[in-house]
């Protein structure tokens, strides 16, 4: 890889550290790209590392990378740990990789197996972990002779209830690490994705599938009133057909109505919910009742009504009690279920609310009226 590396020295957050990029000749375009780019870079008696923002094959910000010294101690004693951590572009941490030679090790220096690497990655991407409730103090002992009987530098009930968060021999490694994972580092990598943020990375975290870079993109979208023009509407709606029934909900709930407007947005609603689980479906329908409706949107709600279950007949009849100019073909369909008994009332309270009723369809109105 052909690196060019450019250093610009500056402020950050207190820190004096150099900004670093680098970057590749790409071996088709010939362009050069970045690599990654030097964030912050710290130095002290306890931590030493440099994060970093790494770019993909495009050139793209794609995660933040730290590469990490700390020492870990014990009592009287300290053991050095090579760690490079990995988050996404909003630090959430990701995973982590030792660099070969520097082997993670408990007390003693007894290197980590295979499964102690395994349960360490389970622990740092727990972000609910005990862990984070505990100050260092509150697990060190300072007694070796209880070093030495095993406590692992932990009271017996802190054992206890950190035991399943925890590596055996490894407890301050663990604690140390997690802190690292979920502390100053991924807040810095937040921020900086917060401040070089643009439409093109806001339309990559919309079409992801990343249901963190989506939600994240969503709220920013909605912010800047960027919704109204297409390049954001379209992966902004996107949404709703995508596997998270989740994202999709939170989403109904806050679209703005603007958007779902037009013949033809309430057209693709439509369709969207024939294709939606059974649950969207119903978060759909009540979208629509605080809508404008589109008369053919309406005639096309009043033919589904045949398809569907008791639950969702319902919710299609709230939505058009609110209807005043059904079309005639519509009010005909709809006068149809004035025979069934469950939706009668219903069906006459949509009906008597119209301000010009088919002549037809008022006669059996008023029959119906009459019988009851």
């Amino acid at each position: 890889m052909n690196l060019i590396i450019k250093y610009i020295a500056l402020n950050i957050a207190g820190w004096w550290g150099a900004v670093l990029m680098q970057t590749y000749m790409h071996p088709s375009s010939g362009d050069y790209l970045p690599d990654r780019e030097l964030i912050l870079q710290v130095e002290t008696d306890s931590i030493r590392y440099e994060l970093w923002l790494a770019y993909d094959e495009q050139g793209r910000p794609e995660q933040y990378v730290a590469d990490i010294f700390t020492p870990v101690c014990y009592s009287n004693k300290c053991y050095p740990v090579f760690i490079d951590f990995y988050w996404d572009l909003l630090g959430n941490f990701k995973r982590y990789e030792v660099p070969s030679g520097k082997p993670l090790t408990k007390l003693d220096h007894i290197p980590f197996e295979e499964h102690d690497y395994e349960k360490l990655h389970e622990i740092l991407t727990n972000t609910s972990s005990m862990l984070r409730d505990y100050r260092a103090e509150d697990l060190v002992v300072d007694n070796q002779k209880d070093l030495t009987q095993g406590v692992d530098a932990v009271t017996g009930a802190t054992l206890k209830t950190l035991q399943n968060e925890v590596i055996g021999g490894a407890v301050y490694s663990c604690y140390t690490l997690w802190h690292l994972a979920h502390g100053e580092m991924a807040a810095i990598a937040r921020q900086h994705t917060e401040e070089i943020h643009d439409g093109e990375m806001l339309i990559r975290f919309l079409k992801s599938q990343d249901h963190r870079y989506q939600y994240w993109a969503l709220e920013k979208v909605f912010q800047s009133k960027r919704y109204i023009e297409a390049r954001f509407a379209d992966p902004v709606l996107a949404i709703l057909r995508g596997k998270n029934i989740f994202i999709a909900q939170n989403l109904l709930e806050n679209l703005p109505a603007e958007m779902l407007e037009s013949r033809e947005r309430q057209e693709w609603l439509w369709e969207t919910y024939l294709s939606s689980p059974y649950r969207l479906q119903l978060a759909i329908l009540d979208r629509l009742e605080h809508l404008d409706l589109q008369p053919g949107l309406i005639e096309k709600m009043i033919d589904g009504l045949e398809n569907s279950n008791a639950e969702q007949k319902r919710k299609i009849f709230t939505v058009l009690k609110s209807q005043k100019d059904l079309s005639k073909r519509g009010q005909k369909n709809l006068a149809l279920y004035l025979d069934d008994n469950h939706w009668r009332k219903e069906v006459y309270h949509v009906l008597s609310n119209q301000r010009k009723l088919d002549r037809s369809v008022r006669i059996e109105l008023n029959q119906t009226e009459f019988e009851q």
